[in-house]
């Protein structure tokens, strides 16, 4: 039930949904048709890589096995289409809140929670009042469409980072920091390193509770203290 309350949802379109759920399922079901062919064609071609499981698929004989490697296909295609989907960011706002959902995971933010947003990058982010992140997660519509929506309904929208010019580059042992701070900061760089993005934005959130927003320009990390006046 809506309370009559208009809402703008920012994410995958019905039309874009369909798209996902049936093209990856139907593109796996043909290669796994002709996989056998395939993998009849290609054995003993050296620079094939995978020799060993394409020879077993050309050993098997019989009609049956089209029908077992194009099933095995569209139930591959079908679990990339559950992945995209389920790793999309859905975006619902009202001039009330916003709710995002990823990840199976929602948070809902109150209009008066969200002193400000913006695009940083291919990423939306959302400012707290002490000038914190939070939220930050790259949505399906594009910059114009977000920017749109956010201003119809009221909220403060801006063209870059309104504290863009507070951040510093985060070098071991950084002075004004606390060694637990500058030991997050460093695991959170070996994180980067690792292309461990899981683990990266765990660290950014502990070092958030710790009065910190972190922002990265490839492997560099800089940072800056809540509290600041943009």
């Amino acid at each position: 039930m809506n309370n009559g309350m208009e809402y703008s949802d920012l994410g995958l379109s019905w039309a874009d949904r369909m798209l996902v759920w049936a093209v990856p399922p139907l593109l796996g079901a043909v290669v796994g048709w002709f996989l056998p062919a395939i993998a009849d064609w290609a054995t003993g071609l050296a620079w094939v890589p995978f020799q060993g499981p394409l020879e077993l698929i050309a050993s098997i004989q019989g009609p049956w096995v089209v029908i077992v490697t194009a099933v095995v296909g569209l139930l591959a295609g079908t679990v990339l289409s559950h992945l995209a989907i389920k790793e999309s960011l859905a975006v619902r706002l009202s001039d009330k809140e916003i709710t995002l959902r990823i990840h199976e995971a929602e948070r809902t933010f109150r209009r008066e929670e969200v002193s400000a947003a913006f695009m940083d990058g291919k990423q939306l982010v959302l400012l707290g009042n002490e000038g914190e992140e939070l939220y930050r997660e790259k949505p399906e519509a594009k910059r114009e469409t977000v920017a749109e929506a956010f201003m119809r309904h009221g909220y403060s929208w801006r063209d870059r980072d309104p504290f863009a010019d507070h951040y510093v580059r985060w070098v071991a042992d950084t002075p004004g920091l606390t060694p637990s701070m500058n030991a997050l900061f460093l695991s959170r760089e070996k994180a980067i390193e690792n292309d461990d993005q899981e683990d990266a934005a765990d660290l950014r959130r502990e070092l958030s509770k710790l009065g910190i927003t972190v922002r990265d320009d490839g492997k560099r990390q800089y940072w800056r203290q809540h509290g600041q006046k943009p």
